[in-house]
């Protein structure tokens, strides 16, 4: 796989709006006129690795379809502009992006502190960090995850519970870091996020712990009679634009709250999960 920690949209996905975003705290100073000559020719030049679906892959007839080219599409969008993607291996991206190949990156791209000095970074868009899947019927945790479990502490929810996971991922990790307070909980490692989440719905584990995006394409599949009771960990997916385009990245944040106030973001993920 091709992909690293990042930062869940509705409830769980979308990271709330706050005074200070991501963009806000690694904007860069000047401007190299890039919104402008977006706007003047009609053409926002998007980089990515058409290779993760549902975020970005090619269909039966070689188009680029997924999350992020729809809202690829949202966005150019608001600024009066058309995309043009242009399809780069995942690697490649921040160099076609400094080379002036791409005004924008937008390629379920985590944050990433060690680029600011190259990059101004996007308000979080999508939160792929590790949560807590259990059955529908479970009433131990808060219906929503947005709201904690009343009154007790996730070590406590978990005590003396067997949770599965995949064996030797992040969400492993995650288990074992919560291992330690929960007293009698029980990991079951398997093969795959999948299977975590298949045993869940067999009955053979309490709970399950999975990245965000293999949880909702479980959920998505199909009813599954299961939900997510908790995000344990934030994992952001963010655009890249380079340090001196100042404007559009201001204009592209001013265009993703727009879209979290409209539920177009909520829409996108019901749409391709």
């Amino acid at each position: 796989m091709r992909r690293y920690p990042r930062w869940v949209i509705g409830g769980v996905i979308i990271l709330a709006l706050g005074a200070v975003t991501l963009g806000q705290l690694t904007r860069g100073r000047g401007d190299d006129g890039t919104l402008e000559h977006v706007q003047a020719t009609g053409e926002l030049r998007v980089g990515l690795d058409a290779s993760f679906p549902p975020f970005e892959s090619l269909d039966a007839n070689g188009n680029i379809v997924g999350f992020d080219p729809d809202l690829a599409r949202a966005i150019a969008g608001k600024l009066g502009a058309e995309p043009v993607f242009v399809n780069i291996g995942f690697d490649g991206l921040y160099d076609a992006l400094l080379a002036d190949r791409v005004d924008v990156i937008i390629s379920g791209l985590p944050y990433d502190p060690r680029r600011t000095q190259d990059a101004n970074y996007s308000q979080a868009y999508f939160n792929a960090g590790q949560v807590l899947v259990v059955r529908a019927d479970d009433t131990a945790f808060a219906l929503s995850s947005d709201i904690p479990s009343e009154g007790r502490s996730m070590p406590d929810l978990l005590a003396g519970r067997v949770v599965g996971v995949e064996w030797g991922s992040l969400a492993d990790m995650e288990a074992r870091r919560l291992k330690q307070d929960a007293e009698g909980m029980e990991t079951i490692p398997q093969p795959t996020a999948q299977d975590a989440l298949n045993a869940l719905v067999a009955g053979q584990v309490d709970a399950a712990i999975a990245d965000a995006v293999s949880a909702y394409q479980f959920m998505g599949e199909s009813d599954k009679g299961v939900r997510i009771a908790e995000v344990l960990t934030d994992e952001p997916y963010v655009m890249a634009t380079r340090i001196k385009s100042r404007r559009l990245a201001d204009a592209i944040d001013v265009a993703l709250a727009e879209l979290h106030e409209s539920g177009m973001l909520d829409s996108l993920r019901a749409k391709w999960f």
